[in-house]
């Protein structure tokens, strides 16, 4: 009987040892998943359309919208978008996404030391980042492969009143803003312009036999970018116009070189472009052609990307056009305000309030911030790229950060103090953070339950708590 009761004491020790034994101490000895392949794919994702749905995707299986791993050690388990999900999609576009995987198998298999492109192979799309927040747990960014596709045809072609030969047409939606036009006489071609970058075009000076003609125009990519991802469309047909032969060209006007006076509007030399006049002279400064503003140089040369006027920061896309509204460039995200000035400070888009660095002196000027940030003498905090929600939006309500709770009030400030919250009290110190048990405040004592809540009405420990909160002696 001695010799039982000795058996059972020592099978209680180690049974408490085993217990008392950390987690990631038992992780140690599991299998390391030494590299990580996420095979993705966006199969339904159309241009001009929004990002579908993360629950719309498949986990385990390789078609139509899918995120999967194909492994046996680690599983897809949660996915949440980077990328705005009412963003409109454009050729070209790569969507950012959250992936989190975890161990299939803790007790087997666990995420050790550090996962980069070297050892997170992205199937279907390209490595951004990557975090370890548990042993059985690894969370993954990426971007979707840039979204292919065939140019929208121009909406209609017609013969303009400006003149004979005046060809004319509308873009069509998502435009890339580059055109190919044909001229014909018959079916035979006569004249052939390619990647302009205009909607119009003067073929009179090819128009030198009597006859009917047509043009055919058709959306081509306009820059080696669009190339890579973009079709050209389908033609767009004129109607037919008659040329009599007292109204034939005589063909002066063919064949000039940029700098003559034989092409007018738009003009280009090698990789830059022009705007011409009639007279002969070049537009050097702001011009807003088809509802499109457009900038030009002292040289007369039109502005791609970056460009400060009056104090103010513009961004021009690879169409020369002026851009509104959001951009990334480089690693950072920028905000334009309607009529082109780059914004700083709180800029409020869809809804949500971002912040963007308001001086060069501070880090990136214009740059969309992230995490916590001071501003007026309050604190905010912006959704990071890692977290759930919008990209550097800014938090309302309870968020856990880094292991503490915040409140943050309607207007992102964040709480400090009493916090009145679905009719009960909470408190937060000086630096925000809530907090429970025993706390004395302005004299009197109070206790908060470990979810924060203050308790009313109730025993503590042996001391009474009132309606109020409040513990007396």
């Amino acid at each position: 009987m001695k010799y039982f009761r000795k058996l059972v004491a020592w099978a209680s020790v180690i049974t408490v040892l085993w217990i008392s034994i950390p987690l990631e101490s038992l992780a140690a000895s599991s299998k390391t998943i030494s590299s990580v392949t996420i095979y993705v794919g966006l199969e339904d994702l159309e241009e001009g359309k929004t990002l579908p749905s993360e629950v719309s995707f498949k986990k385990t299986e390789k078609s139509g919208n899918y995120v999967c791993s194909n492994n046996s050690m680690y599983e897809v388990t949660d996915l949440n978008w980077i990328t705005s999900d009412n963003k409109e999609m454009v050729i070209g576009s790569k969507p950012k996404m959250k992936v989190t995987l975890r161990a299939i198998d803790s007790d087997e298999y666990a995420f050790k030391g550090g996962y980069n492109s070297g050892n997170v192979s992205i199937k279907g799309g390209d490595y951004v980042t990557s975090s370890r927040s548990r042993a059985d747990t690894l969370s993954v960014t990426f971007t979707f492969n840039p979204l292919k596709g065939t140019y929208n045809s121009p909406e209609s072609a017609y013969w303009g009143d400006s003149g004979i030969g005046d060809a004319e047409w509308s873009e069509g939606e998502y435009s890339s803003g580059a055109y190919d036009v044909y001229l014909y006489r018959g079916n035979t071609i006569i004249k052939k312009v390619e990647s302009l970058k205009k909607t119009s075009y003067d073929f009179y000076p090819y128009m030198t036999k009597a006859g009917s003609y047509i043009f055919k125009v058709r959306t081509t990519p306009g820059t080696e970018t669009e190339k890579k991802y973009g079709k050209k469309s389908e033609w767009t047909e004129s109607d037919e116009a008659y040329l009599t032969e007292e109204n034939v060209s005589d063909g002066s006007g063919q064949n000039g070189p940029w700098n003559s006076n034989s092409e007018v509007g738009w003009i280009r030399d090698g990789n830059t472009w022009y705007y011409k006049y009639p007279d002969g002279t070049y537009q050097k400064s702001w011009l807003n052609i088809n509802n499109k503003w457009y900038m030009f140089n002292s040289n007369g040369m039109m502005v791609i990307g970056w460009k400060q006027s009056n104090d103010h920061w513009y961004y021009f896309n690879s169409n020369g056009a002026l851009v509104t509204g959001w951009i990334v460039s480089g690693n950072n995200w920028y905000y334009f305000n309607a009529n082109g000035p780059m914004a700083t400070g709180w800029v409020k888009s869809n809804n949500r309030w971002y912040y963007l660095n308001p001086s060069a002196a501070t880090g990136v000027e214009g740059a969309m911030e992230t995490g916590w940030i001071i501003s007026n003498n309050h604190w905010y905090y912006l959704n990071s790229s890692l977290d759930t929600g919008v990209e550097g939006s800014m938090h309302t309500g309870w968020r856990q950060i880094n292991g503490n709770w915040y409140y943050f009030n309607a207007n992102g400030s964040m709480a400090t103090g009493g916090v009145f919250y679905n009719n009960k009290w909470y408190y937060t110190d000086f630096a925000g953070a809530m907090q429970s048990g025993w706390k004395q405040i302005n004299e009197n004592w109070y206790y908060f339950n470990s979810d924060g809540a203050m308790a009313v009405n109730t025993i503590i420990n042996g001391f009474f708590i009132n309606e109020d909160g409040t513990w007396y002696k």
